[in-house]
C-alpha cells in the first residue's frame, strides 16, 4: 500500500514562489526550498522530480495567481481607465511592502531565463498572452460602448499597456522609489481618449 502524502502540493509550491522570486532560479538551493516548503528532500523529489520541477510548478502557480488578480481587477473596475490605473498602482504596493519587493516571479523569470528553457518560455508566453486577453477584453467592451477610442484595436492597446507595465515593473525592481509611475499611467490613459 502506498504511503499517503502528508502535505498539499499546491500549498508547499506557494511557499516556494517567494524564494524563487527573491533569489532567482540559479541561486535558489534545494536546502532553501526544503526549508521554505517544510518538506523533506525525498518528498520534494517524489512529488516534483527535482529543483526544476519545483520551479516550473511554482512559476505556473504564480502566473495563475497573477492572472486571477488581474481578472478580478478587471471585474471590479467601474471604467477601463480605473482598471488601467489599478494595474499601474499595483506597482506602488511593491515599493511599500518589503515582502513583495522581490517582485513578480514571472517578470523575474523572464529576465533570468530569456528563451533558453522552452518550458519556461512556453509558460511565460501563455501568461503574457493571457494577461493581454484580459486587458483587451476590458478595452473591447469599452470601445463597444463608446467610452474609449476606437482608432486602435483593443489587442494593440493591450500589448502597449502590458509592455509598458512590465517595463515600469522592471525599473522599479532596481529603483523601488521610481517617481514616474503616475506620469506613465497618465500617458497610457491618453491613448484611450476618444
Amino acid at each position: 500500500m502506498a504511503r499517503q502524502r502528508e502535505f498539499d502540493p499546491k500549498a508547499v509550491i506557494d511557499q516556494a514562489i517567494p524564494v524563487f522570486a527573491r533569489l532567482g532560479y540559479e541561486a535558489t538551493s534545494v536546502r532553501d526550498l526544503k526549508e521554505a516548503m517544510g518538506i523533506s528532500s525525498s518528498s520534494m523529489y517524489e512529488v516534483f522530480g527535482d529543483k526544476r520541477g519545483v520551479f516550473l510548478a511554482a512559476l505556473s502557480s504564480a502566473c495563475e495567481q497573477e492572472r486571477a488578480q488581474i481578472a478580478q481587477m478587471a471585474l471590479d473596475a467601474v471604467a477601463p481607465e480605473r482598471f488601467i490605473e489599478r494595474l499601474f498602482a499595483s506597482l506602488e504596493v511593491v515599493k511599500e511592502n518589503p515582502p513583495l519587493r522581490q517582485g513578480s516571479l514571472s517578470l523575474n523569470a523572464m529576465a533570468e531565463f530569456g528563451t533558453r528553457d522552452p518550458d519556461v518560455t512556453h509558460l511565460l508566453l501563455e501568461h503574457y498572452l493571457g494577461i493581454t486577453r484580459i486587458i483587451a477584453e476590458v478595452l473591447g467592451k469599452a470601445q463597444e460602448t463608446g467610452t474609449i477610442t476606437t482608432q486602435t484595436e483593443p489587442l494593440h492597446l493591450a500589448y502597449t499597456i502590458l509592455s509598458t507595465l512590465q517595463g515600469v515593473a522592471a525599473v522599479k525592481g532596481v529603483k523601488p522609489d521610481f517617481a514616474y509611475v503616475q506620469a506613465v499611467t497618465q500617458t497610457i490613459l491618453k491613448l484611450l481618449n476618444r
